[in-house]
């Protein structure tokens, strides 16, 4: 058990295993990404915020869910705006579907 403890601790430390930290330019650029940045990845990976896809309203209710249920700071005023303006611009819903696929080409309504 020590063995493998001690092979992880120096795996984990090895250079290129470790993950660099992120930065800002993960994600596009636009007006908000610095506040947007910051305020998420001080939380959870960017990855959470590249892999959603919701609507402006979802996004604004989802800062509320952050703040009741992790303890996120009240978002207010102007920084909410462009924050949850940011995440509605470059993070909208996604089709599940590609337009015209998907469809049963044999039903006739």
């Amino acid at each position: 058990m020590i063995r493998a403890v001690a092979l992880l601790v120096a795996l984990l430390a090895t250079p290129g295993l470790a993950q660099e930290p992120e930065t800002e330019d993960v994600l596009p650029a636009g007006p908000g990404r610095e506040a947007v940045f910051p305020l998420c990845t001080a939380c959870h990976a960017s990855a959470v915020i590249r892999r959603s896809g919701l609507t402006r309203e979802r996004w604004d209710e989802l800062m509320d869910w952050m703040t009741e249920r992790h303890g996120m700071p009240a978002l207010e005023g102007e920084q909410r705006t462009v924050i949850v303006d940011y995440l509605a611009e470059h993070f909208p819903p996604r089709r599940t579907v590609p337009a015209g696929r998907g469809r049963n080409p044999f039903q006739t309504d």
